[in-house]
């Protein structure tokens, strides 16, 4: 759902911490980098969250914390003027709120723009001066009490702000003054509101777990444990074979721990490859679908339904053949496989409890949200990342990770160590090793869980990733980036990271 970052005039400015600790009277503040070709520091503080029964409206003062008048790249576009890289993420319901936006997802997002009129380049900010800023997203949920801010900007994301009902409502404003406002100003620049052609976004979030014999993906409230047959089955039979029970068994417990019966049906679907006739991979598919669910039914019981179906060969998640044409042996065991999917069952906003896993559980219960917090934590690990076409230097500083509702937050501080200008292309750290996480900035960053061999791959929102980016620095500069991914079992304290061709960090701690 990011749109490509685009450059905005500026002049440069010396590089600041990417986060400052916030205090009790500073309120939810947080510091970071803003803008892509050009990237300036700026001090964003949240005065509120405001739930409306057509809209929700974010309340915040900005300040650049640079010396000279800054651009500020808080939009999209050729000449950003809007604030539309803010969005809201919901880690307990698991959904990602839009700003609203004119016409379409490439318009100005309503709400404060920082220019005079449609015709003019946007102003910068100055030193020393308040700005108040607001921008509107869909209405929120009555059962929402907080959302973190999830910026699409190099800087941290800020969990924990309470969602409050009310307020006063969004009115349309005039600019100030027509001239630049001076240090010590308070300064309000234009306010639209939302009219006409409105493009609303929410996004649901998706995100896949890979153990050596299962997968798991989540698609907004769908879980789907994708079992490979070879575990389960010998060579072309349907009939489960004596190692299928330990697998099958840990599904089960999976399922009654996540799967809400109260929306039925759970399915299970059977997959094949491409060998042999159309027809006998069908009967296959079903029957394989049907011994499975003989299986969970009488482990599961009656509190649940059940649906079992085949696919044949109709559905693959991998080639069967490789480029040259031949063979893929390797893409063929992973499209025969036993999927199964259910909705996942609602916890309550204040579920915090700590649950006792079962040998094969690699995924996380739904915590508490994660309270405000301006800084992770201290460097924990790190390593220096080289292009092996160009001269550039980053340094990796890897910082604790924390819970936040379903997810963990993982984040690092990343400085250009040697001279010249870092510009991101291509992308630093967008290596895979899964189709799924192909157009993550931070696929290379896998997490690890060395207990179960469980990979976590970065959080998914439609096409895009709950994560930001890293802007071009010049040499000493430093900006935050942010991950999301699925968190591992409540009992993790710890996990490793493994970056591609960047090493491997265990003991990376996991706090709440």
């Amino acid at each position: 759902m990011r749109d490509t970052p685009t450059a905005a005039a500026s002049s440069t400015s010396p590089s600041v911490p990417p986060t400052t600790p916030a205090t009790a009277e500073a309120g939810y503040v947080s510091e970071g980098m803003v803008g892509f070709y050009i990237a300036n520091p700026f001090k964003i503080k949240i005065r509120a969250i405001e739930r409306h029964a057509k809209l929700t409206v974010l309340r915040m003062d900005i300040m650049t914390t640079a010396t000279t008048n800054t651009a500020g790249d808080f939009g999209y576009g050729t000449m950003p003027t809007s604030f539309a890289r803010f969005r809201l993420f919901d880690p307990i319901d698991r959904k990602v709120y839009f700003t609203l936006r004119e016409n379409d997802h490439n318009g100005d997002a309503f709400g404060t723009r920082h220019r005079k009129s449609a015709f003019d380049y946007p102003d910068d900010f100055v030193p020393g001066v308040r700005y108040p800023v607001e921008v509107y997203f869909p209405p929120l949920p009555a059962a929402a009490r907080t959302m973190s801010i999830v910026p699409d900007m190099p800087m941290g994301p800020m969990t924990g702000i309470p969602v409050t009902d009310g307020g006063a409502e969004p009115t349309a404003r005039e600019r100030s003054s027509p001239e630049l406002p001076k240090t010590g100003d308070t300064f309000q620049w234009p306010v639209v509101v939302p009219d006409g052609e409105i493009w609303s976004a929410v996004s649901d979030v998706n995100e896949l777990v890979e153990t050596p014999v299962k997968t798991t993906t989540q698609a907004g409230d769908t879980e789907t444990i994708g079992l490979r047959t070879d575990v389960l089955f010998a060579f072309d039979k349907a009939r489960l074979s004596t190692k299928a029970a330990a697998v099958l068994d840990d599904v089960v417990e999976e399922t009654r721990r996540r799967a809400d019966p109260a929306k039925p049906p759970i399915t299970i679907t059977g997959h094949t490859d491409d060998k042999g006739a159309d027809d006998y991979n069908q009967t296959l598919s079903v029957e394989r679908a049907e011994a499975v669910q003989k299986y969970l039914a009488a482990r599961l019981g009656s509190d649940y339904q059940y649906r079992p179906d085949g696919k044949g060969e109709s559905e693959p998640i991998a080639k069967n053949q490789k480029q040259d044409g031949s063979d893929n042996p390797a893409g063929r065991a992973r499209n025969r496989r036993v999927e199964i999917s259910y909705s996942i069952k609602r916890q309550s906003p204040d579920a915090a409890t700590v649950t006792s896993p079962s040998p094969g559980q690699v995924r996380g219960s739904t915590g508490a949200a994660a309270p405000f917090r301006a800084d992770p934590g201290a460097r924990v690990a790190g390593f220096t990342w080289s292009f092996r076409s160009q001269p550039d230097k980053l340094k990796v500083d890897v910082l604790p990770l924390y819970r936040d509702g379903a997810y963990v937050v993982a984040s690092f501080d990343i400085t250009k160590t040697n001279d010249g200008t870092f510009v991101p292309f291509p992308v630093p750290f967008s290596g895979w090793d899964h189709e799924f996480s192909a157009g993550s900035d931070f696929g290379a960053f896998i997490l690890v869980d060395p207990v179960t061999k469980a990979r976590y791959h970065p959080l998914k929102m439609y096409t895009e990733f709950v994560e930001n980016y890293v802007p071009a620095l010049d040499a000493g500069e430093t900006s935050r980036a942010y991950v999301y991914y699925p968190a591992p079992p409540d009992d993790r304290t710890s996990i490793t990271l493994e970056v591609a061709d960047g090493g491997v960090y265990p003991a990376v701690p996991i706090e709440r």
